[in-house]
């Protein structure tokens, strides 16, 4: 009698130690682990990204039937752009345009803009973009060329093409001269 409940007991632990690794692994895997979104940088610090992300959204804030330009991942994808297609002359550009933007910005208030008020930081981006001096050319031109992205990032995200766009996967016949009424009063996604 002793051996078969030996036998029995040897059987559940070998049973036991082959499958305890499994369950775990299984409970482990049903874990959602959230990265920090500055985990995945290709191009920006972290302190240059976060700079970026407010940018965007104010360019692009959000409203009632729309998400912020953030929310759809603009400030991602400008990251991941400038970092696969731009080749290194452009990036040195990029960068030497954007650290003027950025002295702009935090020397307005005597502050980090980062840290500052939103309702400041609209105010700096407003008088930014009314100045005639020689002296803030490059940073206007390095906030147009984020502008330019943003939106054309924004209005080619699946979110905001599905939702705020007409969109048809699947091409239609071409209709010209179709004015804004016909569609619902929005514009083609694709």
């Amino acid at each position: 009698m002793k051996r078969r409940n030996t036998i029995k007991l040897m059987a559940l632990g070998t049973g036991a130690f082959f499958v305890t690794p499994l369950v775990s692994n299984l409970l482990v895997g049903c874990k959602t682990e959230t990265k920090p979104k500055y985990a995945n940088l290709e191009f920006f610090s972290e302190e240059d990204f976060a700079i970026v992300s407010v940018l965007v959204d104010i360019i692009i804030p959000e409203s009632e039937d729309s998400p912020a330009a953030s929310e759809v991942g603009v400030d991602m994808m400008i990251d991941h752009m400038i970092a696969g297609v731009y080749d290194s002359k452009q990036q040195d550009v990029f960068n030497s345009q954007f650290s003027d933007l950025k002295s702009y910005l935090n020397s307005a208030k005597d502050a980090n803009f980062i840290d500052i008020k939103p309702e400041d930081k609209k105010l700096i981006v407003t008088a930014l973009l009314s100045e005639k001096n020689a002296s803030t050319k490059t940073a206007l031109e390095s906030f147009y060329n984020i502008k330019n992205q943003s939106i054309n990032y924004y209005l080619n995200t699946e979110k905001v093409a599905k939702n705020n766009l007409n969109y048809l996967p699947v091409p239609g016949p071409y209709l010209p001269c179709v004015s804004l009424e016909e569609l619902n009063g929005k514009a083609w996604a694709i």
